[in-house]
């Protein structure tokens, strides 16, 4: 599957969870709930979709968990609010994410609205070369 395949297939999947149609989704860089109108349950059943449509597996909470690796749990998180240094772990795990997303205060619910169209496409990509890898 090439890139625009899998960009169309992906916006097909978004338009079906989300309820909109795929000429709605301009834009890579649209954030999945800010910009489309996901809500949290939408975000499960779009994994769903995507997994079945590609055939790949998407661990709940793979972001998150990239991002956490490199750091204790007291720097990840402090007094509700992700550190600095937790932004900065995922503008290292989200590099398709538009620099002005991680500004000001953020808390752990706030990293779902920073999943876009490019970042899914981008989870698709890495999983699909490695099944293909192996």
């Amino acid at each position: 599957m090439n890139d625009a395949e899998i960009i169309d297939n992906l916006k097909k999947c978004i338009a079906e969870t989300v309820g909109i149609k795929v000429e709605t989704i301009t834009s890579l860089d649209a954030s999945v709930i800010d910009d489309l109108g996901a809500d949290s349950l939408d975000l499960l059943d779009l994994v769903f979709r995507i997994e079945k449509a590609f055939n790949i597996t998407i661990s709940r909470g793979e972001i998150e968990a990239q991002a956490r690796e490199t750091l204790p749990a007291e720097e990840f998180e402090k007094d509700g609010f992700l550190t600095d240094k937790a932004k900065e772990a995922l503008r290292q795990a989200l590099p398709e994410v538009e620099e002005h997303r991680f500004d000001g205060s953020l808390r752990k619910n706030d990293i779902p609205r920073l999943l876009t169209v490019k970042t899914f496409y981008r989870i698709i990509k890495s999983k699909m070369e490695a099944v293909n890898a192996s």
